[in-house]
C-alpha cells in the first residue's frame, strides 16, 4: 500500500516537473545563445531550488490535490493513508479500486496542468529575461561593422577559430613544458616559439597563401604546408619578443587574440644584515653577521659575495679582495645565505674597513641578466682614534693625523650613494657622518693654511676684527692707541710673506683653501651632494701644486696645429654644439610623416600609402608601456579596417606618444630668448673669471 502511494506521489511530481521544464528552457535559452555562463549557472541553481520546492509541495498537499481532481474519491482520500478501524480499512480498499480505474497517465497529466499554470507574472519575467540577454549579447559579444566600405579580405571557405591550433614552446632555460592551445588570450615567456597550424582538410580547395596570421606590429605570417609531417597541416612559426595581438584571415569574425609576453626579469638582491649601509663596530667586537637573499623568476645560475678589506691611512692604503660563492638550495629560484663572520676569519684589525657587495646572474639565454647590490661598509675603529676623540688635548698626545683630500671625496661619494640607495637611513647617522667628513676637511684646510702663514684658520683676521669691534662697544669712550710703526714702517712678519712660495703658487693655494671652505660649509649644512664640486676643485688645485714644473714644460712645448686656409674665417661650426638643448633639436626628433599624419587624421583627409608601417614603428619606439602599445596598435588596425570614428583615438595616441616635444612646439621663440640670455650671462661670467677679479673678490669677502 505504501509503495503504491509513493509511486503516485512521484508520478505526480514528475508530471509537474515536465510542465515546468518548458519554463526552464525558455529562461535558459537566451543565455545559452549569448554564451554568458555566469547567469546560466545562476539559473541552473534556481531551477534546482524550484524543483526541490515543488517536491515538498506535492508531498504535503497530495490529499487536497486528489480530493480536488477526483470526484470519485468523495473527499475521502485521507483514508488512503490512515485506516485504523475495520470499517476504515474496508473503505480504503473501495477507494483504491476506484482510484485504479480513474487514475491513469492522462489523468495525472491533467492534475499537473491544473496545479501548474502560467500567469502574467511569469510571462513578464520571460520577456524581461529575453531583453536582458539581448543587451548583454550586444554589449560583449557582438562585433560591430564600422563601415559599409570596409571589406576585409577573407578566405573563400569560412573556418571556425576552433580549427586553428597553437603550439607554444617556451625557452629551455625557463623549465616550462611545451603546450598546445586553441585560439585564445595567452601569457607566454619571452623568446617562446609560437606555431599556428590548421589542417588541410579544413582549408578545402583554397590555397594556403590565402590563410594568414596578421600581427599587430604589422607582420603578416602566411601558412605553409609542413615538410616534415605527412598530415598535410599548414603551419607558421614566430618567436615572441614583445606583446602583440593577432588575427586570422580564416576567422569570419576577425577576432583579436592577445599574446602577452612576460619579460625575463633580472635577479633581485636583498642584503638583510647588516641593515645600515655603514656599520661601525665597537672596539671589543669579535664577530658580525651577513645575511643575503637572492631571487629570480626562473633560476639563479651564479651568486657571489665580494669582500674588500682596506687597511692603512692617508695615501698608504692597501686592499685585499675575497670572493665567496652563495650555495644553491632546494629551490633554484631563491638563494638564502647567512654567515656569522669572525674578525680573525676576515683578517680585520683595528682601524680596518670592510666593503662588500653581492653580484647575481640568472640563466637567461643568450645573455644572462646580472644584478649588483649596493656596497656596504663595516668599519672597525682603532682604540687610538677613540682615545683621540675623547681626549681634551689630542694634539699634545700624538701628532695630528689627517685624511687626504682624495679620501674625503671618497667618503662624501659613499655618503651620497648610501642616501640614494636607502631613503630610510637614519637622519642622525647622516648628520654624524657629514659632520665627521666636515671635521676632516676643516683639519686639512687648517694644515694647508699654515703654508700661507695662518696659525689656526683661514679667516683669523675676520675673527680678530669681530673681537675688536666687540671691544669698541664696551670701550667707546676710551683712547685707542695708534701703531705708528705698522702704519709707516716696513713689516717683516706678514702672514703670507713668512713662506717661500711665489705669488702664482700662493694664488693657487688660496683657491684650494676657498674650495675647502665651501665644501666644509656644505657638509655642515648636511648637503654632501653640493660639497663634491668644491672638493674636486680643491683636489685639482693640490695636483696643480704638486705638478707645477710638469705643467709649465707641457705648456712651453705645446704648439697648436695650423688651421687650414679653406676653413679660416668661414664661420663653419658644423661640429660645434652647444651644451644646452635647443628647441629646434627637440622638434626635429619628431618625424615629418607623424606630424602630417596627425593633421590628416584631424581633417579627415586620405592617409598616405605607408602610414600604418610608419605609425607602428613610431609606437614601438615611443610607447614603452605594454598595455598602451597594444591599445595604440588596435587603433591603427581599426582605422585600417575602415572605421572613420576611430581616427580620433588614433590621433590621441599619436599626440600622447610625442611626449615633451609637443609642449616645446607651443613657444619656441620664448625658449630661444631665454637661451640667448643664458649664453650672454655665461660669457660675462667667463670674462669676469678670466680677469682674476672674481676669485679675489670671493676671498676678500670670506676674509
Amino acid at each position: 500500500m505504501h509503495d503504491a502511494l509513493k509511486h503516485l506521489r512521484s508520478s505526480l511530481f514528475f508530471a509537474v516537473l515536465r510542465q515546468r521544464a518548458l519554463l526552464y528552457i525558455a529562461f535558459a535559452a537566451p543565455w545559452v545563445v549569448a554564451q554568458y555562463w555566469p547567469v546560466l549557472v545562476a539559473l541552473l541553481v534556481g531551477f534546482a531550488i524550484d524543483g526541490w520546492r515543488w517536491h515538498r509541495h506535492v508531498e504535503h498537499h497530495l490529499v487536497s490535490f486528489l480530493n480536488a481532481s477526483c470526484a470519485e474519491l468523495e473527499d475521502s482520500s485521507q483514508l488512503l493513508w490512515q485506516a485504523e478501524t475495520s470499517i476504515a480499512r474496508l473503505q480504503q480498499q473501495r477507494l483504491w479500486q476506484r482510484l485504479e480505474k480513474v487514475l491513469n497517465k492522462e489523468r495525472i497529466r491533467l492534475m499537473a496542468q491544473q496545479l501548474h499554470q502560467f500567469g502574467w507574472t511569469w510571462r513578464i519575467a520571460l520577456v524581461f529575461n529575453l531583453l536582458l540577454a539581448g543587451i548583454v549579447w550586444m554589449q560583449f559579444f557582438h562585433t560591430p561593422v564600422f563601415s559599409k566600405t570596409s571589406t576585409p579580405v577573407r578566405s573563400s571557405v569560412a573556418i571556425a577559430p576552433s580549427d586553428l591550433r597553437l603550439k607554444v614552446v617556451p625557452p629551455a632555460y625557463t623549465g616550462i613544458a611545451a603546450f598546445e592551445s586553441e585560439a585564445k588570450e595567452l601569457n607566454i615567456p619571452e623568446h617562446s616559439l609560437i606555431t599556428w597550424c590548421v589542417q588541410q582538410s579544413q582549408l578545402g580547395n583554397t590555397s594556403s597563401m590565402s590563410q594568414e596570421i596578421r600581427l599587430s606590429d604589422g607582420q603578416t605570417l602566411s601558412l605553409y604546408p609542413e615538410a616534415k609531417e605527412k598530415s598535410g597541416n599548414h603551419c607558421v612559426s614566430w618567436e615572441a619578443s614583445e606583446s602583440v595581438f593577432w588575427t586570422w584571415s580564416g576567422d569570419p569574425k576577425a577576432q583579436r587574440w592577445n599574446l602577452k609576453v612576460k619579460l625575463d626579469q633580472a635577479p633581485i638582491v636583498e642584503i638583510q644584515k647588516p641593515v645600515e649601509m655603514l656599520q661601525v663596530l665597537s672596539v671589543d667586537t669579535k664577530q658580525f653577521t651577513i645575511a643575503v637573499r637572492v631571487a629570480d623568476d626562473y633560476k639563479i645560475s651564479n651568486a657571489t659575495l665580494h669582500l674588500t678589506l682596506a687597511r692603512g691611512s692617508g695615501e698608504n692604503i692597501r686592499f685585499s679582495d675575497k670572493e665567496v660563492a652563495l650555495p644553491q638550495g632546494t629551490d633554484p629560484r631563491v638563494r638564502i645565505w647567512q654567515k656569522q663572520w669572525t674578525l680573525n676569519e676576515l683578517g680585520m684589525e683595528a682601524g680596518d674597513e670592510l666593503y662588500f657587495f653581492v653580484r647575481a646572474s640568472d640563466n637567461a639565454m643568450p645573455a644572462p641578466h646580472i644584478t649588483t647590490s649596493a656596497t656596504y661598509t663595516v668599519r672597525l675603529p682603532s682604540p687610538e682614534a677613540k682615545e683621540e676623540q675623547t681626549s681634551v688635548l689630542p694634539i699634545l698626545v700624538k701628532p695630528e693625523s689627517l685624511r687626504s683630500q682624495r679620501q674625503i671625496i671618497i667618503d662624501t661619494e659613499q655618503l651620497v650613494a648610501d642616501m640614494k640607495a636607502n631613503s630610510k637611513i637614519n637622519p642622525d647617522a647622516i648628520r654624524a657622518r657629514s659632520e665627521t667628513i666636515a671635521n676632516d676637511q676643516a683639519a686639512l684646510r687648517r694644515r694647508y693654511g699654515r703654508f700661507l702663514g695662518e696659525e689656526s684658520t683661514l679667516f683669523g683676521e675676520e675673527a680678530e676684527s669681530e673681537h675688536e669691534e666687540h671691544g669698541d662697544q664696551h670701550n667707546a669712550g676710551e683712547y685707542k692707541p695708534v701703531d705708528m710703526a705698522a702704519a709707516y714702517g716696513h713689516a717683516h712678519d706678514q702672514a703670507e710673506n713668512a713662506t717661500l712660495f711665489d705669488e702664482a703658487t700662493k694664488k693657487i693655494l688660496r683657491k684650494v683653501l676657498a674650495a675647502m671652505w665651501d665644501a666644509e660649509k656644505s657638509l655642515r649644512s648636511l648637503n654632501p651632494t653640493t660639497a663634491l664640486a668644491p672638493e674636486n676643485k680643491a683636489l685639482e688645485g693640490i695636483k696643480q701644486l704638486q705638478q707645477a714644473d710638469r705643467i709649465y714644460l707641457h705648456k712651453a712645448a705645446f704648439t697648436p696645429p695650423v688651421i687650414k686656409e679653406e676653413k679660416r674665417l668661414t664661420g663653419d661650426v658644423l661640429e660645434a654644439r652647444n651644451w644646452k638643448s635647443k628647441p629646434s633639436n627637440l622638434v626635429d626628433h619628431i618625424p615629418l610623416e607623424i606630424r602630417e599624419l596627425i593633421q590628416d587624421l584631424s581633417q579627415a583627409k586620405p592617409l598616405p600609402a605607408l602610414w600604418s608601417k610608419t605609425t607602428r614603428s613610431w609606437f614601438a619606439q615611443t610607447l614603452k608601456d605594454e598595455e598602451q602599445r597594444l591599445a595604440a596598435q588596435a587603433a591603427v588596425q581599426d582605422v585600417l579596417d575602415g572605421c572613420e570614428p576611430c581616427r580620433a583615438p588614433l590621433r590621441a595616441w599619436l599626440r600622447l606618444s610625442l611626449g615633451e616635444g609637443r609642449l616645446l612646439l607651443q613657444a619656441p621663440e620664448t625658449l630661444r630668448v631665454l637661451d640667448e640670455q643664458s649664453a650672454n650671462k655665461s660669457r660675462m661670467q667667463k670674462a669676469w673669471k678670466d680677469s682674476g677679479l672674481l676669485l679675489e673678490s670671493n676671498v676678500g669677502a670670506s676674509k
